[in-house]
């Protein structure tokens, strides 16, 4: 029997990598798109499917606002997202709880918790979808979206921007993979020690996942964040 993605215990069904929520509905595509075939799936014990579905919708409730991301994720939230908040206005009320004014526009400020929750499941399924075997390893990201304007760091946007620039030329002619790209496509980059994996979702919103084996993939993040200074 297989075993869950993310621990031992037995899998008693699938998880979508990444989660399904994120591709929109075929009734709110144009005739003949689909944009739900084809998924990614990996054996799921019964908390590892259920427990995070909220994390899931807050990280889309959180990428769908960006300007960066193209025309498919920005139907999605006109149509879709805007219904589920209609019928659950509690993911709503959150966002405001927490929003803050950055330079006259009005922002939102991320609870990373959640964030972490999310990418934790994504990146393990994500593995275990691209490799075959389970990740045991530590799981490091890098939120490449996340604007650092507010960060009481006055240098931190810049050095996002300068992680942004290291990045496009680290994975600058690796392959894309993944059935639908316009929702999720992701590189995948081994190192004599490590393994990355860049994700882009709606193309524009990406991060970076770093899997190592030892306790110091905290290191190869800072490191990553150093070299771009």
């Amino acid at each position: 029997m297989d075993k869950c993605y993310i621990c031992d215990e037995p899998a008693v069904g699938k998880e979508h990598v990444p989660p399904r929520c994120l591709f929109p509905k075929t009734k709110d595509l144009p005739n003949g798109v689909n944009l739900r075939s084809n998924l990614m799936t990996v054996p799921s014990c019964a908390p590892h499917n259920s427990e995070k579905s909220r994390d899931d919708e807050y990280f889309l409730n959180v990428i769908a606002g960006l300007e960066c991301i193209n025309k498919v994720g920005r139907e999605h939230y006109r149509r879709q997202i805007r219904r589920q908040n209609k019928r659950n206005p509690g993911i709503l009320a959150r966002f405001a709880v927490r929003a803050i004014k950055i330079v006259g526009n009005l922002g939102h400020k991320v609870e990373i918790n959640r964030l972490d929750n999310f990418v934790k499941h994504l990146g393990y399924a994500l593995y275990r979808a691209h490799f075959g075997s389970r990740w045991s390893g530590e799981l490091c990201w890098v939120p490449e979206f996340l604007s650092r304007i507010a960060d009481a760091d006055p240098n931190a946007e810049q050095i996002r921007l300068a992680v942004v620039k290291e990045n496009n030329r680290e994975f600058k002619g690796i392959p894309y993979q993944g059935a639908n790209p316009t929702v999720f496509s992701y590189q995948v980059l081994e190192c004599k020690e490590l393994c990355k994996m860049r994700l882009h979702f709606y193309e524009g919103c990406k991060m970076l996942l770093i899997f190592k084996a030892t306790s110091t993939v905290q290191d190869e993040r800072d490191i990553v964040l150093k070299k771009s200074i």
